[in-house]
């Protein structure tokens, strides 16, 4: 490869490894105007020049060119051994360059060349024959053509014919004189940079090429007449007198001949040029010419000089550039710069300004700018402007209300972004822990590279983490003479400096090391080796230095204290996965030492865990409220007093030693005020438990509690008393009740006795009465008391099993807050219920007793209470499917603030009073709205058949109230609507406007919850979902598409018996169709439970019924057990049948 620097640097050719290269010189004017010249030539003209200088014509016409030039200047200027010839000496000094060694190239290119010339003269021997053989056609054909004029013209042939012949003679005494004509001797050559002699130009070629074509035309036709005249002679005789015939010579010899002399004239200098008039005015173009040409070049060479000053001059700046970018010039200037940056980072009271990408704008854009809103969460006294500068570039102006504020901001701002980008923070002065902003610092190990991802952690934890290192120390530039500073100028190039370096095709990485005095450059590629190049092989390296950003070192965790920790303890635990022991062992973290507050501690797991509490610590922080993290063989546990003492005694005691099973001896002391004991019949254990303890498991998370099975035998305690299964009533071994004073019978040696109960025993199971014969009091087991009479207070269902089915049944105690715990026993006595049904429903008090840890109401914080359902069994299948009546029951209970659980036929509802009120009403309008019938019992009432209507809706504080247009309801559907009340902890019900006067076409949304924030949030929601919804063309095809179960219904219109004393049959069949019976096709089926599936359904269950009118649809009422017809624009529902046949 090669290349070229503008100016009169010379021209390169560049070879691997630093080996010195050899060329020539470019010369400006003269030489310039020589190579236009010869470019003109044509190729063959140029080869025999070469010959004619011995050397072997090949290649293209470019290298001929070039050949012949550096012949020229050879024989002009032959370069020196010593310092260099008269060119490289004015453009590098005395003693500078190189000889230009042009003998080695020709004589290289000559035997290189051998097989090429051979070839060549093939090609010339054919392309002869073939001009031969071509010009002997041409010759033939005008010779046809003469004979054919001669004929017709007769006389005048020969007259014409003997013009010829003497102008033929003529002309060859005028060639021959002018050749015999002594040629004019070449001028010599001058010195450089004198202008040599300019060579002979294009023109004359042709005129040459002209002259010789009508040269070889009246050859040809004198040839004819030759001919012609021999037969004529023929004809006659011969002549009296005859000349000796003379020498001809073929066309080929003729053709080199006149060849060889054109190329003695242009050796010699001369030019061939037919007599042209006017001579002397060509001399004084010629010559005004020549002034005009040496007047241009004289500014061509003033502007080049002046190029190559400012070329200068500019590769003297870049060069100083490039210095500068290299570092200071000593230590000394380095350790002032680093002093410099370390107190501008310190200063307390310096606004702060920090470059954004518009990629860091689009994050603090996104999410309702939520990551914005952290950083002023977490630098309060700091104030952060975003803004676009002039130029394009985006920029925050951090200012700070107090000393170091801005800096703190600063610091969050940089970290926040290193962080989501996977970057690190390179700082002068690196940030040390300060509690007081919510800023620690922990070392991560180099051994644990990637272990610890900061972006992680900012998510999950709503904090900034991110990984903090010092900044490169500055180094000075590399030392260099004044020699190689200058010489490097001259190049745009300073020492040290990093490059690319052209090899072979390539550009591979290095450093410049030196220069030489040669103008080439002393290189160190980037994997070692040095090497000796051409400057147009080097160029800057405009590539940035590649940034490693390392994942470990100085770890910086900004946020409040509990998420703060949380976060630092997972990183704690992702390293001892990598470096056992790192921090558990050797660098623990270290407590406060506050016995109240918040606080840190380390617990040393016992042997027999096996890796139980790992597996555990979701669970464990859960049910302790905690926060927890294992590493290796110990557990890391910060919170405040109590949740610090229910971690440990998870951790010590309850978890390691608890079976595969969840099976545990005893519940520590530590956990006897958060633990609540529910007992489950033997035949609900497996149940409840589930397969593997599944069941159990999905309950325990979704309550955030942890359940433990106490052996068998234990007797469920009220709260931390053991006397009783109940305070106030006792459990006989028939799984009757009685309390203290109640008349029982007691067996003595297999008789029964009169008794009365005392109370509980002093054992578990057993019971103190007092005989009735001797008035003496014994403590028994409750197997031997029973009612009098063997009567029973049961339901039939507690006589399933002997004993009822309470009766050995285990004790599961549950642990957690006292909310959670009521969630949990509550679920838990529902697939007790679902598996032995009437365990709870012989006795709501005893249930509630039960969910209340035995205590009574004004006991507990979270009091319980339940309510038997009286309404149809439909109507608690629909509460029941997990499609919409799971769906509405946990609405009501997000809006209302409490607890609500199905057990069996009743509803359980835990709270506070407020909450458990507003949850009855809940459910009950979820119910009325969603399904449009009401449930009984929840307050009294019973079944209503109409639709939900709140009269004091705009007197509530808990609800508020919003017009919907009847062609959004179909766009607000089940699916829309759960998510806004999941979002926003509410419920959205439609009733009739309480007796309200509404818009035609207009329908009232209620808005249910504790929090007026939460239903404003909500409010907007539902108004953007009826934005989005596209304009309907009428209100019939708008409700249509929806289906919903959202909106209340028309009254239920009842056949009267007018209607079925009609004439006509409403039972009439479709004919051709068999008539279906839909009670056998309903039995065979899922039961429908939306209107789509009914609508879905048609021909499947009424299939051969007789056609309804559009927009009507069949649906089945459990209740009254007949069907009855739904018309979907407007939920219109009867029983009559006359009023929607076709």
């Amino acid at each position: 490869s090669s290349g070229r620097v503008q100016g009169l640097l010379p021209t390169f050719r560049v070879r691997p490894r630093g080996r010195r290269a050899r060329g020539h010189v470019l010369l400006p004017g003269a030489m310039e105007e020589q190579r236009a010249a010869l470019r003109k030539l044509k190729i063959s003209d140029l080869q025999q020049r070469l010959k004619d200088r011995g050397l072997v014509p090949f290649g293209p016409k470019q290298d001929l060119v070039e050949r012949l030039l550096a012949e020229e200047l050879k024989q002009a200027a032959p370069a020196s051994a010593g310092d260099g010839d008269a060119i490289f000496g004015e453009i590098f000094g005395p003693g500078g360059g190189g000889k230009i060694d042009i003998d080695k190239k020709d004589k290289k290119d000559k035997k290189d060349g051998k097989d090429k010339k051979e070839k060549g003269e093939h090609k010339d021997k054919k392309e002869h024959k073939e001009q031969k053989a071509h010009k002997e056609n041409k010759e033939n054909k005008e010779h046809k053509e003469h004979k054919e004029k001669d004929k017709k013209e007769g006389k005048d042939k020969k007259e014409g014919k003997e013009h010829k012949e003497k102008d033929k003679t003529d002309k060859k005494h005028k060639d021959k004189k002018e050749k015999d004509k002594p040629a004019p001797a070449p001028p010599a050559p001058a010195p450089l940079p004198v202008q040599p002699a300019p060579l002979p130009v294009a023109p004359v070629k042709e005129k040459k090429d002209k002259k010789d074509k009508k040269d070889k035309k009246e050859k040809g036709k004198e040839k004819s007449g030759d001919k012609d005249k021999k037969e004529h002679q023929q004809a006659t005789g011969p002549s009296p007198v005859s000349a000796p015939p003379a020498e001809k010579k073929e066309p080929a010899e003729r053709h080199e001949d006149e060849m060889e002399d054109f190329w003695k004239a242009i050796a010699a200098g001369t030019t061939v040029e037919e007599d042209q008039p006017g001579t002397a005015a060509n001399a004084a173009a010629e010559a005004e010419e020549e002034a005009e040409r040496k007047r241009k070049m004289e500014e061509e060479a003033e502007a080049e000089s002046r190029r190559q000053v400012e070329h200068a001059a500019a590769m003297a700046d870049e060069a100083r550039r490039r210095e500068a970018e290299l570092g200071p010039v000593d230590e000394a200037a380095a350790q002032a710069q680093m002093a410099a940056e370390a107190a501008q980072e310190t200063d307390l009271h310096r606004q702060r300004q920090v470059v954004m990408s518009a990629r860091d704008v689009d994050i603090l854009q996104q999410e309702n700018q939520r990551w914005l809103h952290r950083l002023e969460k977490l630098a309060p006294a700091a104030s952060i402007i975003v803004q676009q500068r002039d130029s394009g570039d985006w920029e925050a102006i951090i200012t700070g209300t107090e000393p170091g504020a801005a800096r703190h901001a600063e610091l969050c701002f940089r970290a926040l972004f290193a962080s989501l980008s996977s970057e690190v923070v390179e700082v002068r002065v690196p940030p040390v822990e300060d509690l007081a902003r919510c800023v620690e610092v922990i070392d991560i190990p180099e051994a644990a590279e990637g272990c610890v991802l900061p972006h992680k952690l900012t998510e999950s934890f709503g904090i900034i983490a991110a990984f903090v290192h010092d900044k490169e120390r500055i180094r000075p530039r590399p030392s260099a003479t004044a020699e190689q500073i200058e010489l490097g100028r001259v190049l745009g190039l300073a020492v040290g400096q990093a490059v690319e370096i052209r090899y072979a095709e390539d550009w591979f990485h290095g450093k410049v090391i030196g220069f030489t005095t040669e103008s080439t450059v002393l290189v160190e590629w980037l994997g070692g080796g040095e090497a000796e190049v051409s400057p147009v092989d080097v160029r800057a390296s405009h590539a940035a230095a590649a940034k490693t950003n390392r994942m470990h070192g100085r770890l910086v965790l900004i946020g409040e204290q509990r998420p703060r920790i949380g976060a630092k303890f997972q990183a704690m635990a992702a390293v001892d996965r990598r470096v056992v022991g790192h921090f558990g062992e050797a660098h623990p973290p270290k407590p406060a030492g506050q016995l109240f507050g918040f606080d840190i501690s380390v617990v040393a797991l016992p042997s027999s865990d096996g890796g139980a509490c790992a597996r555990m610590r979701h669970k464990i922080v859960a049910a302790s409220e905690a926060i927890v993290e294992v590493a290796g063989k110990y557990a890391f546990v910060a919170g405040e007093a109590d949740e610090r003492r229910r971690a440990k005694a998870f951790l010590s005691n309850l978890v390691p030693s608890a079976g595969p099973f969840g099976d545990a001896a005893s519940i520590p002391d530590e956990l006897s005020d958060c633990c609540s004991q529910v007992r489950v019949p033997l035949a609900a254990v497996a149940g409840v438990a589930g397969v593997s303890r599944a069941n159990l498991s999905r309950i325990e998370d979704a309550t955030s509690c942890l359940a433990f099975w106490l052996p068998s035998g234990t007797s469920a305690a009220s709260g931390a008393s053991a006397d009783a299964p109940m305070q106030g009533t006792l459990i006989l071994g028939s799984g009757d009740t009685c309390s203290a004073g109640d008349a029982v019978e007691a067996s003595w040696r297999g008789d029964w006795h009169g008794a009365k109960v005392v109370g509980p025993g002093q054992d578990a199971g057993r019971i103190c009465i007092t005989w009735d014969f001797d008035g003496s009091q014994q403590d028994i087991v409750s197997d031997n008391v029973r009612l009098p009479g063997g009567q029973s207070n049961s339901s039939g269902s507690n006589k399933s099993t002997p004993g009822g089915p309470l009766k050995g049944a285990r004790v599961l105690a549950v642990i957690g807050n006292e909310k959670n715990r009521r969630s949990c026993v509550l679920q838990i006595m529902a697939s007790t219920e679902s598996v032995c049904p009437g365990v709870w429903m012989a006795s709501l008090e005893e249930a509630e007793m039960e969910a209340r840890d035995g205590k009574p109401e004004d006991e507990v914080f979270c009091g319980v209470e339940a309510a038997k359902h009286e309404g149809t069994p439909a109507e608690l299948e629909w509460l029941r499917s997990a499609s919409v009546g799971q769906q509405a029951l946990r609405s009501a209970a997000r809006a209302a603030g409490c607890i609500i659980q199905i057990v069996g036929q009743a509803f359980f509802f835990a709270g506070f009073p407020a909450q458990r009120s507003r949850g009855r009403e809940y459910v009950q309008w979820a119910s009325k709205s969603r399904m449009q019938q009401g449930i009984a019992g929840l307050q009294g009432q019973g079944i209503a058949r109409r639709g939900l209507s709140v009269v004091d809706a705009d007197m509530r504080d808990d609800v508020s109230t919003m017009t919907v247009n009847d062609a959004h309801i179909a766009w607000l559907r089940l699916d829309k609507l759960a998510v806004i009340e999941k979002e926003t902890e509410t419920l959205l019900v439609f009733d009739d406007g309480g007796g309200s006067v509404l818009e035609t076409g207009s329908r009232r949304l209620l808005i249910c919850g504790e929090q007026d924030q939460l239903r404003q949030k909500a409010r907007a929601r539902v108004e953007a979902v009826c934005a989005s919804a596209p304009p309907p063309q009428n209100t019939a095809q708008a409700a249509a598409p929806g289906v919903s179960l959202v909106g209340n219904a028309a009254a239920v219109k009842r056949p009267s018996s007018e209607d079925l004393a009609a004439g006509q049959d409403p039972k009439r069949s479709r004919p051709g169709i068999p008539k279906s019976d839909p009670r056998a096709v309903l039995k065979s089926i899922p039961w429908p439970d939306s209107i789509n599936q009914w609508g879905m359904l048609q021909n499947k269950i009424w299939a051969g019924h007789p056609k309804l009118q559009r927009g009507w649809i069949r649906c089945w009422s459990r209740s009254q057990d007949s069907e009855y017809y739904l018309r979907l624009s407007d939920k219109l529902t009867t029983f009559n049948i006359n009023e929607v046949l076709v």
